[in-house]
C-alpha cells in the first residue's frame, strides 16, 4: 500500500496535464470484404503451408550465401501461376527476385519484402525428427525448419498473397511488388543493389517487411501484442584497439596491450550510462496496451509522464526493454593474441553499438572516445555506421495492418515499436518509403528464442491465420473499385510439389545489369522462359 501511495502524486501530476494522447489521424481504406471472402481459406492455408515447407527444405544459409536456390524455388511458384518475375545477382549464386502484379497506376506501388537467406545452425542441437532443412510437420501441427520465423514464413505468405491477387484478378489501384532478397543476415547486399540500381523501376511508397510479431503475454498474461516496427536503431560497429609494449609471455610487465584493453573495457562498462529516451512510437504502444484495462495499469500506461516516472527503472532492468530506450554499447568479441607465450603489441575488442533514431552514430562515437581521452593507448576504428530511421504510424497502411492483426479479438492490440535491430527496411526508408515490420504470427517467448537458435518452428495454424490477415490488409490498401468477386469462395488448386526454376536460368533476366528487363508473364510450361538476350548468360553455380 505504501508503494501505491508513493506513486499517487505522480499519477495526479500526469493526469492533470490534460490530453496526453493524440490518436493517429488516419482514415482506414475501404474494407474490401467481398474480396476477403473470395478465398477458401482452409485450402489456401494448406497450400501456403506446403509452399513454406518446401521453402524451408531449400538450403539458403548465409554464410556462405546460397540464396539462388531459394530465388529459383519462388520463381517456380510464379512460373506455374503465370506471374512475371526478375532474377538478379549481386554476387555469383546470390540471386534476389522481383515480381509484380500490375495495378492501374493511380497510386504508388506496395512492396511485399522478405529476405531469402537464413542463418546457419547446429544440427545436433535440434530436436529429433525435425532438423533445420526438414520442413517437417509434427503431430501437434508444428512446422519445423530454419527460417520458419526469420523469415521464410512471411516470405511464403507474401508470395501466396501475390498469387491470390493474380488468381482472383483483383482490380488494383497500386502495383503489388514482391521483393525477395539475398544477404540480409550479413551484409544487405541484395537490398542495397535493388535500392541503388533498380529503385527507379520499382518505386514503392509503402512496404511490409519483418520487424515485429504478435507476442502472447509480453505485458499481460491475457493479452497478445502485435508490435509493428515503424523505426529501427542505427548502427556503430567499432574495433577498440589497445597498444602497448610487446614481449615474452614468461615475464609480466606493465604497459602491455592485453592488460590495457582489459582495464579499458572495465572503464567502459562503468562509465557508459546512457539516459533513457522514449520514442513517441513507444508511448503510443504503451497507450494501446493499457487503454481499456482499467485501474492502475491503465492510469500508468496511458500517461507518458507516469511511464517515465514509474516504469523507467523496470524497463532499464530488463535487457530487452533497456535496449529499446537507450543507446547500447555491447562487447561482442576479442582479437589479437595468436600465441600464449607472445605478448602482442596490439589487441582489440569488437563493439556493437545500437543508436536511437534521431541520434548520429558519430555523436555516440565522440561520447565513447571522451571516456578515454586520458588513455592515448586506446583508439577506435569504425567498421560500419549508419543512422537509424523511421516511418510515421499516422499512415493508412499502418492503420490497415494494425486493424487486421487484431480483427475480431478483444484480447489483442497492435501498436508501433522501435526495433532494436535493423532490417533491410532501413535502406528503403532512406529513399522515402513508409516501411512497416510485422510477421502476422502469434508466438510465445519460447518460440522467439528459436529465431537464430535451435528448433525454429511455426504452427500450421499461424500460417493459415497469417495468410488471411496479410491478404486482407493488402487488398484493403491496394484494391480499386469495381471488379467481380466470385459468388463462392475459390479453393486452391491441387498442385504437385513446387519445381524450382532450373539452375541454368538463375542468371537469366536481371543478373545485375541495370539494362536487363523483367520477363513477360511466362506461359505455363515445364521450363523457365528466358528472353533471347539472356540466352548467352553465364551459368551461375549454386555451390
Amino acid at each position: 500500500m505504501r508503494r501505491l501511495l508513493l506513486f499517487t502524486p505522480l499519477l495526479i501530476l500526469a493526469t492533470a496535464c490534460g490530453p496526453v494522447h493524440q490518436p493517429p489521424n488516419t482514415a482506414l481504406p475501404t474494407a474490401r470484404t467481398a474480396w476477403h471472402q473470395a478465398v477458401d481459406w482452409d485450402s489456401a492455408g494448406a497450400e501456403a503451408t506446403s509452399v513454406l515447407a518446401g521453402y524451408l527444405q531449400t538450403d539458403t544459409r548465409n554464410p556462405p550465401g546460397l540464396e539462388s536456390a531459394g530465388a529459383r524455388y519462388i520463381a517456380g511458384v510464379l512460373q506455374r501461376e503465370g506471374i512475371p518475375y526478375q532474377l538478379m545477382e549481386h554476387a555469383p549464386g546470390r540471386a534476389s527476385l522481383v515480381a509484380r502484379v500490375a495495378g492501374d497506376g493511380s497510386e504508388a506501388p506496395l512492396c511485399l519484402m522478405s529476405h531469402i537467406d537464413v542463418v546457419p545452425w547446429e544440427l545436433e542441437s535440434w530436436p529429433e525428427d525435425t532438423g533445420p532443412l526438414s520442413g517437417t510437420i509434427d503431430e501437434d501441427g508444428i512446422l519445423w525448419g530454419r527460417g520458419a520465423l526469420d523469415m521464410k514464413g512471411l516470405g511464403a505468405l507474401e508470395l501466396m498473397t501475390l498469387v491470390w491477387l493474380n488468381r482472383l484478378q483483383v482490380p488494383l489501384k497500386r502495383d503489388v511488388v514482391l521483393l525477395a532478397v539475398a544477404d540480409e543476415e550479413v551484409d544487405g547486399g541484395g537490398a542495397r543493389m535493388i535500392a541503388d540500381e533498380y529503385w527507379d523501376d520499382i518505386g514503392c511508397s509503402h512496404m511490409i517487411n519483418e520487424g515485429g510479431l504478435g507476442i502472447r503475454g509480453v505485458f499481460f498474461d491475457d493479452q497478445t501484442v502485435y508490435a509493428i516496427s515503424v523505426a529501427e536503431k542505427g548502427v556503430l560497429w567499432l574495433r577498440m584497439i589497445a597498444s602497448g609494449d610487446p614481449g615474452h609471455g614468461s615475464t609480466p610487465r606493465p604497459d602491455e596491450a592485453p592488460d590495457r584493453l582489459r582495464d579499458a573495457l572495465v572503464v567502459l562498462d562503468e562509465e557508459w550510462d546512457p539516459e533513457p529516451q522514449f520514442d513517441p512510437a513507444l508511448d503510443e504502444l504503451f497507450f494501446r496496451v493499457g487503454d481499456g484495462r482499467g485501474g492502475l495499469s491503465q492510469a500508468v500506461l496511458t500517461h507518458p509522464q507516469a511511464v517515465r516516472s514509474i516504469l523507467a527503472g523496470r524497463l532499464m532492468g530488463n535487457p530487452a526493454t533497456a535496449a529499446m530506450i537507450t543507446n547500447t554499447v555491447h562487447l561482442t568479441g576479442m582479437e589479437g593474441a595468436n600465441q600464449p607465450n607472445v605478448i602482442p603489441g596490439e589487441v582489440s575488442a569488437l563493439l556493437d553499438c545500437r543508436i536511437q533514431p534521431g541520434t548520429s552514430p558519430i555523436e555516440v562515437l565522440a561520447e565513447i572516445q571522451a571516456i578515454f581521452e586520458d588513455m592515448p593507448w586506446i583508439r577506435f576504428e569504425v567498421l560500419n555506421q549508419f543512422a537509424g530511421n523511421g516511418s510515421p504510424y499516422d499512415d493508412p497502411f499502418f492503420a490497415t495492418l494494425a486493424k487486421h492483426m487484431v480483427d475480431g479479438r478483444d484480447d489483442a492490440v497492435a501498436g508501433p515499436i522501435v526495433s532494436v535491430g535493423f532490417t533491410d527496411s532501413i535502406h528503403f526508408r532512406a529513399l522515402g518509403v513508409h516501411a512497416y515490420g510485422i510477421v502476422p504470427f502469434e508466438v510465445t517467448g519460447d518460440d522467439l528464442k528459436t529465431m537464430h537458435g535451435n528448433g525454429e518452428r511455426v504452427s500450421v495454424a499461424n500460417v493459415h491465420d497469417g495468410l488471411r490477415k496479410l491478404f486482407a490488409a493488402v487488398v484493403d490498401f491496394t484494391a480499386a473499385d469495381g471488379g467481380s468477386p466470385p459468388a463462392a469462395a475459390v479453393a486452391a488448386p491441387e498442385w504437385s510439389p513446387v519445381v524450382p526454376i532450373p539452375e541454368e536460368h538463375t542468371g537469366g533476366p536481371g543478373t545485375g545489369d541495370p539494362e536487363d528487363e523483367p520477363t513477360d508473364a511466362p506461359e505455363p510450361t515445364d521450363e523457365a522462359t528466358v528472353p533471347p538476350d539472356a540466352e548467352d548468360d553465364t551459368e551461375t553455380p549454386v555451390e
